[in-house]
């Protein structure tokens, strides 16, 4: 008899009360199942199972075998992850679809870190601020930075939040004067950033006194790096993610504006291709960057 077959056969049937369903869980036929359950019944020389053409129930003696059963097969499924996590190193060429400015000022000075920890992974980073196809572009996952979703056949894992900032120089202050309200924005040469959801307008706060105001400037574009150079020429004001210019702002070049009306934060993504399971490499990826994230904000 195949022990651990027959306390599976007899788990499933108990669980879902029916041979069938436990049949297709093992991918056997229900008549197999049956067969197992009453050798198992042979086998203890009790009967576990009530059965009628109605209904199916727990003998007392199957009550005590199924919460002895479920803590042995608990356990040994336990001891099969633990073996399994140690056996499956991440390994194996990594690619990854990266936002450019991120990329750049965020991710590329924490990559050497992941590398270090994954000796075996080969990380093949693709910097592109455009959605790529992941299926066609042969990769495993793209980071992506978003205050909403759009409709996906991806699957979206959520590795934290990403704080925006409104942030312009001193310079540039002294000269157009600081914002005190999100509508003092309509006097300020705002620099606009095109690749997001909306470019012409910025948002503040969340919920009930979230508001959007208009802004307008002359100098719009679709890569923060660029804009970044333009704010430290004192050429305006911008609403950008704090990790683009946190550099900047810690020494001074930058200063931050409307502290008291913050913008919502975007969502931090790891998007995925639809598929059964994840590969022990991107998991170590997306763990490594959620706690990247956890300890940026912390």
């Amino acid at each position: 008899m195949d022990n651990l077959l027959t306390l599976r056969a007899f788990r499933y049937v108990v669980e879902s009360n029916s041979f069938t369903r436990a049949g297709e869980m093992l991918e056997i036929s229900p008549g197999n199942v049956s067969k197992l359950v009453s050798q198992l019944e042979q086998h203890l020389g009790a009967r576990l199972l009530q059965r009628s053409t109605r209904k199916m129930s727990l003998t007392e003696a199957g009550r005590i075998y199924y919460a002895l059963c479920i803590r042995v097969l608990d356990e040994l499924d336990h001891a099969e992850r633990a073996v399994q996590q140690l056996v499956e190193v991440p390994r194996g060429t990594l690619r990854v679809s990266v936002p450019i400015s991120f990329g750049i000022l965020w991710l590329s000075g924490r990559l050497p870190a992941f590398l270090r920890q994954y000796p075996e992974i080969r990380l093949d980073i693709v910097a592109n601020d455009h959605y790529v196809d992941l299926v066609d572009g042969g990769f495993d996952l793209a980071l992506r930075i978003t205050r909403r979703l759009q409709d996906s056949s991806l699957v979206a894992k959520l590795l934290g939040e990403i704080p925006h900032v409104v942030v312009a120089s001193p310079a540039y202050l002294k000269t157009a004067g600081k914002p005190s309200v999100p509508t003092d924005l309509a006097r300020h040469n705002c620099l606009v950033y095109t690749l997001s959801q909306m470019p012409g307008e910025w948002g503040f706060g969340e919920g009930k006194s979230a508001v959007t105001v208009p802004v307008q400037g002359n100098y719009h574009c679709n890569n923060s790096v660029m804009l970044r150079a333009a704010l430290l020429e004192g050429v305006g004001i911008t609403q950008t993610p704090l990790p683009v210019v946190e550099d900047l702002l810690k020494s001074r070049q930058l200063v931050t504006c409307l502290d008291d009306f913050k913008p919502p934060p975007h969502r931090f993504y790891a998007m995925l291709p639809q598929q059964r399971s994840v590969s022990p490499k991107v998991h170590a990826v997306i763990d490594f960057f959620a706690g990247q994230v956890g300890n940026a904000s912390s």
